[in-house]
Parts: C-alpha cells; structure tokens; sequence
C-alpha cells in the first residue's frame, strides 16, 4: 500500500493545496454509504449537505478574491472529505500519544486569524469556516507531534511518522465514502468520475485527472467547476 498524503490546509491566502488523497484499499470500506452522507469514520457521519455548503462558501471568498489561484471544484470537494476522515483519525490518536488538541469549541479568533485573508468571515459563512479551521487545526502541528510521540522522529521525519501513524489507524477502522464523489481509484489515490469534473481535454476525464490540470485547463472550466476566480484561458496558458 502507498502511504498517502495527509489533506494540507495552507494559509488561507495561498487556498487549499492540492495534495494526495487517500490510497484506496487504506480503511475504505465496502459498506454502503446511508443516503445524505459524505462520509462515516467509526460511527462519525459528515453530511453531503455539510460538505457541499462548505464548498460553497470557501468557493464564494475565492470568486471573490483575484489573489486566489483557480482549482477544480470537485478537487476541493474531495479534499474537504478526505480532510474530515484524516481529523478524526487525530482526534483519536492524540489521547493515546498525549498530544493535546484545541478544545471541540472553536475559537471565533482562530477562525479568523484563518481565513481573513481570503475573504470576510460573518454569520453567513461562519459555520463553514469553524468546521475548516477544525479540521486545520488537527491536520498541521499535532500530524509532526504523533510522529514524534510515536517514533521519537523530528522534523520532516516526524511528519512522516504521524501520516504513517494516521495511515494505519484508518486502515484498521471503517472509512465509507459516498458513490458521489465516484469510485476510489487504487492506482492514483484519488476519486475517480467525480460528476462535478468536466473534460477539458482527452486527457481530463475525471476527478483523478482533476488534481492534475493544468492553470490554462482550469481557467477553461465552467464557473460552477471552478473554484475561484475567473482567469483568462489565454493568460493562463505557458508562453511559448
């Protein structure tokens, strides 16, 4: 099995970084997902409707930001899930390795402290913006402190022992995605037939091949797949 990548949530400036996903076969369960929900770790259900709400609103402060860089909506509506399963396995963890995580109660200061950068938090989109920062605040420091409570490691060998450590809890533990997001694909880690990716060329064919297009390829999206700014194809496109 190939370790994946744990979700990455950058500073919201920079936007959702496209990383890895899950390796198919790690804890991904044949059990049939129940109908609304994105996805079930142990017990723990996220809503579909949760999910596309969240996209919504962090695609909505992208459209509105010409400093955020385009990215195919499906990618990001994947990472969100994917994200959410690999919080939880944390939550988890961290009791048994002594590592201390914010309190379940986000901070209304650590939501913005996130995500100002990107566009204006308020009532409207706040409830978005707390449950991504929950999700960030377990996907960046604890993921090195794992490892180094599990190994011993430091550093970039820290990281990669908490995501080896997150890996194995998720392969010994139920992982259900909804079929919406299409059907795990072992050889790339990623979601495959997503509907909401388009074909912009022969080779952009599905969610999988999402993660991969190109700046020009993504501008060339239709603005409900894309997330973020308009951006003119042509400019997007390398020179020469």
């Amino acid at each position: 099995m190939r370790r994946t990548n744990v979700v990455s949530f950058r500073s919201a400036a920079a936007g959702l970084a496209a990383v890895a996903l899950l390796t198919a076969g790690c804890g991904v369960s044949d059990n049939e997902v129940k109908p609304g929900v994105a996805a079930e770790v142990e017990g723990q259900r996220l809503s579909l409707s949760k999910v596309d709400q969240a996209v919504e609103d962090y695609c909505a402060l992208r459209a509105a930001n010409p400093q955020a860089q385009p990215a195919p909506t499906a990618l990001i509506r994947a990472q969100f899930v994917v994200g959410w399963t690999q919080a939880v396995a944390v939550d988890e963890l961290a009791p048994e390795h002594g590592i201390a995580l914010p309190v379940e109660q986000i901070d209304r200061t650590a939501v913005h402290d996130a995500w100002d950068a990107l566009g204006v938090i308020d009532d409207d989109n706040y409830d978005t913006f707390e449950f991504l920062t929950w999700i960030q605040q377990r996907l960046s420091d604890p993921v090195a402190e794992l490892g180094a409570a599990d190994s011993g490691a430091q550093g970039d060998a820290a990281v990669s022992a908490g995501i080896a450590l997150i890996t194995d809890w998720l392969d010994q533990h139920d992982v259900t995605f909804n079929p919406v997001f299409g059907s795990y694909d072992a050889q790339t880690g990623a979601f495959d037939g997503d509907p909401l990716s388009v074909p912009v060329s022969a080779e952009a064919t599905s969610a999988a091949d999402t993660g991969a297009l190109t700046a020009a390829q993504v501008a060339a999206l239709p603005a409900d797949q894309r997330c973020g700014p308009a951006v003119d194809p042509a400019a997007a496109a390398p020179a020469g």
